[in-house]
């Protein structure tokens, strides 16, 4: 009986080590992305007018054109203006390009509009054939 347990450990033991080996797709090393913040006068004509309609709520969506791949996050109707967004990651895998961005409020000492704003980055970069993730 006690051969067969050491015969048992000793095929297991291998095969639950090499489990852990593999790199899983979690794991793929992520490079940074080169793009261009775009104003929303220079946008096709098209995904102004997606942007403009969809302004009130929170966009998170891509667009391609001409080559181009274009990230857009918007935040949705602020009470104020003097909001900005900034840009915490945009890199790449071989499947997938991510976008994390964060929207910072406006700052005490700025004399504050009080009228709403609606805060939208829209990032310009060479076309990819890949998944868009945006947080």
């Amino acid at each position: 009986m006690r051969r067969w347990r050491k015969i048992w450990l000793l095929a297991v033991i291998p095969v639950l080590l090499m489990t852990g080996c593999g790199k899983n797709e979690k794991d793929q090393e992520r490079r940074e992305v080169e793009f261009t913040v775009m104003a929303l006068d220079e946008v096709p004509r098209e995904l102004a007018e997606e942007i403009e309609a969809n302004k009130q709520g929170e966009i998170r969506m891509s667009y391609m054109d001409g080559g181009f791949l274009y990230l857009i996050r918007g935040y949705g109707e602020q009470k104020t203006g003097g909001y900005s967004i900034s840009v915490a990651e945009c890199t790449e895998d071989d499947t997938a390009v991510y976008l994390d961005t964060r929207l910072i409020g406006p700052s005490n000492q700025e004399q504050l509009s009080k009228e709403p704003s609606w805060p939208c980055l829209v990032l310009k970069m060479e076309a990819r054939e890949k998944e868009v993730v945006i947080e």
